[in-house]
């Protein structure tokens, strides 16, 4: 193996090593049926060790498919979008496929996007909010026929695949977790609302809280843009006043460390005299103090699916229309809730 990774590896070196056919190599990385998970994962081992890059340009002369596969993002790129993007990098390595990730700057003005798919052949794009509800960006991906998974969208489409979790249920469960600790004065921060995902999650508080007798009330509401600043800043609102929450559902992990900030301004001890919860186990809410207790989103696997839909579809918009993959979140219980019963 050492001589061989001297030189440039081959299908064939790939498929004597890995004991299986030049047929099999090529069809785990053009991520084809029919291949058992344990000769695939023995392919990509092998190929990982010889450092082998299946030949784009030799690929795409043999049909219609590029192996380019686009991620498309807003400029407000943070924890989440980091995330998605390692799992579609992560996915595209594994099937040879190689990535184009680019910033629109403006919302509504595909211009930037227009000149980018004229330049380049895409198998597909991956999009995530607020791109994915952007009808300027479907539309022109649309006039270029590029299959498109939109990951966490709030506004179904249904010539497009969709890549989420249940926001309303996962938000839902969190609110009745903190309902079961004995809380019933809940504040709640809401998402950044070009993002699908802040309305579906805020529903699933207010459900929570309505089927629970709990009142919902603006003096327990506050806007949030998804950022630690804005955490923070909801944090006086809701907090700096004699009726303040027992708890405060957060919308996603940053804002909630911007909860704790402000709490540790007011001079509130979490979780003695406020709890604090979050969304999606960002990386942060394993480090911060009291660790966070959130709903635990799937992001990489997420971006690995949507790139498994692209390279199922085979260049063709028509196999995604009305595909829908929903995976499972799970609550993670840390320390800055404070149960009062």
């Amino acid at each position: 193996m050492d001589e061989i990774k001297k030189k440039n590896a081959t299908i064939s070196d790939v498929a004597r090593l890995a004991g299986v056919s030049m047929k099999t190599v090529s069809r785990v990385f053009n991520n084809e049926k029919y291949v058992s998970k344990d000769k695939k994962d023995m392919v990509l081992k092998v190929a990982a060790e010889l450092k082998y890059r299946p030949s784009l340009q030799a690929r795409g002369l043999a049909g219609s498919r590029s192996y380019m596969i686009g991620y498309f993002v807003d400029k407000s790129i943070g924890d989440y979008v980091s995330r998605v993007l390692r799992g579609v990098l992560k996915q595209t390595n594994e099937t040879g496929c190689h990535l184009v990730f680019d910033v629109l700057e403006e919302r509504g003005d595909d211009q930037k996007l227009q000149q980018i798919l004229n330049s380049v052949k895409f198998d597909g794009v991956v999009l995530t909010s607020p791109v994915c509800d952007d009808v300027a960006v479907l539309e022109a991906l649309r006039q270029h026929d590029i299959p498109v998974v939109r990951i966490g969208p709030g506004v179904d489409v249904e010539d497009m695949a969709t890549v989420e979790i249940d926001d309303v249920s996962a938000a839902y469960d969190m609110t009745k977790h903190l309902i079961e600790q004995g809380h019933k004065r809940i504040g709640f921060v809401k998402g950044d609302p070009n993002h699908g995902c802040s309305l579906d999650r805020e529903r699933g508080y207010a459900k929570a809280m309505r089927e629970h007798g709990l009142p919902i009330s603006n003096d327990l509401m506050a806007p949030g843009m998804f950022s630690f600043d804005s955490g923070r800043a909801a944090a006086t609102q809701l907090l700096d006043r004699a009726d303040r929450p027992t708890a405060i559902f957060a919308s996603n992990d940053e804002m909630a460390a911007g909860i704790l900030a402000g709490a540790r301004d007011l001079e509130i001890s979490t979780p003695n005299e406020l709890s604090v919860v979050g969304f999606d186990d960002d990386f942060l809410s394993s480090v911060i103090s009291p660790t966070l207790t959130t709903v635990k989103q799937p992001i990489e696997e997420m971006a690995s699916e949507a790139v498994n839909l692209i390279l199922e579809a085979k260049g063709n918009p028509a196999e995604l229309s009305g595909k829908k993959a929903v995976l499972d979140y799970a609550l993670v219980i840390r320390k800055s809730v404070q149960t009062l019963l």
